[in-house]
């Protein structure tokens, strides 16, 4: 159960460098990206445009480019890059008119911050996490803990010691914003929380509000896994398959590997009509399948093309198009792993089913308004 537990924090919390500006590349889409055929930018011919935003609250994302920190307007698509930060930033997480994040100092990791709604915004240096570094490195990627943080609670969480057994990192401290103080998480204290959360929503469901609202419900009450091996929309009017369009048998990397089918909520999209989800397929020591995206009608329904859930980036702007990382390939396929001489590219799939690749890297947030 802690395992399990610790796994599916982390998943949700990366859900989370090397990245350069592109032109755009735009291409009609519909269910898959599979008959597409892109064509990679070479770096070289990469170059920041000449509108770029001057001000940072115009911006609706950030981005990182081999630890350089950028700011982009997803509306005039335009990049700025963030000069007054000259130390190399780790990870990022907007909280309304703040971006936080984190650099190394002296082998130690340090939380800062960036006032976006200010002129000449300098970075400011919130607290030290009191962690060496290479304690928020996980041991298989290679990859530096996210910066997460939680609503409900005003904190900002980073994790560390990474576990074997749990093949994540395992432990967290939080940073409460409004005290400024640091403490470590107590997982089963949220566990706990969070269960008697639920079994209080739970109670409060009746036949009368069992009808979806899009303005006031929350899209995941109303996802289940049926024994079909699908996803189901259910409320008190509609049944609708969500997954029946969708050939999963194409997404299977080995047969060998191959496991019953399961699928995990991720996120729903800004007007609460479409559902980010996880298709797990095989397991390795990760979990692998696609991320996907469907309509609650059941009439849009995306694999998204090289992707996989053991190492995700996806979040929604608020026109209601989707940001996430997938990747393209810049050499010749050897055979031996499908992500061999690829690099991980930031793409854009707009609410009309376009999509567009924007940005060679696989490190963005979103900021909502």
């Amino acid at each position: 159960m802690k395992r399990h537990y610790y796994f599916l924090l982390m998943m949700l919390a990366m859900g989370v460098v090397s990245c350069d500006f592109s032109a755009k590349q735009k291409t009609d889409k519909t269910t898959t990206e599979a008959d597409n055929q892109e064509m990679v930018v070479d770096s070289s011919d990469i170059a920041i445009p000449e509108q770029a935003p001057t001000d940072l609250s115009e911006c609706d994302m950030a981005m990182l480019d081999k630890g350089k920190l950028f700011f982009y307007n997803s509306e005039k698509q335009a990049l700025m890059p963030y000069e007054a930060e000259t130390d190399s930033v780790v990870n990022s997480v907007f909280v309304g008119d703040k971006l936080y994040y984190c650099v190394p100092e002296n082998g130690k990791i340090v939380l800062k911050s960036i006032q976006l709604d200010v002129p000449d915004a300098q970075p400011v240096k919130e607290a030290d996490w009191g962690l060496d570094f290479e304690k928020c490195v996980t041991e298989t990627y290679g990859t530096v803990s996210p910066l997460c943080y939680y609503a409900g609670r005003n904190m900002l969480g980073l994790w560390h010691e990474f576990s074997w057994d749990s093949y994540s990192l395992s432990q967290q401290k939080l940073f409460n914003l409004d005290t400024k103080e640091i403490t470590d998480w107590n997982w089963e204290e949220w566990e706990q929380e969070e269960l008697a959360q639920q079994n209080h929503e739970d109670e409060e469901q009746t036949e009368e509000n069992y009808t979806f609202n899009p303005v006031k419900d929350e899209l995941k009450d109303y996802l289940v896994q049926k024994e079909d091996g699908n996803y189901w929309f259910v409320d008190g009017i509609e049944h609708v398959c969500l997954t029946d369009k969708i050939d999963f048998n194409a997404y299977l990397s080995d047969p060998s590997y191959a496991s019953e089918r399961e699928f995990n909520y991720l996120s729903s999209s800004p007007d609460n009509l479409k559902v980010l989800y996880m298709a797990i397929l095989e397991w390795g020591d990760y979990p692998h399948g696609p991320l996907c995206v469907s309509s609650i009608d059941g009439t849009y329904q995306v694999a998204l093309e090289d992707t996989d859930c053991s190492d995700y980036k996806a979040q929604w702007l608020a026109d209601g198009s989707l940001v996430y990382v997938g990747y393209e390939r810049i050499g010749p396929d050897e055979g031996i792993s499908k992500w061999d001489n690829c690099v991980p590219v930031v793409k854009r799939v707009y609410p009309d089913g376009t999509w567009e690749s924007f940005f060679r890297g696989n490190d963005f947030q979103v900021r909502m308004p």
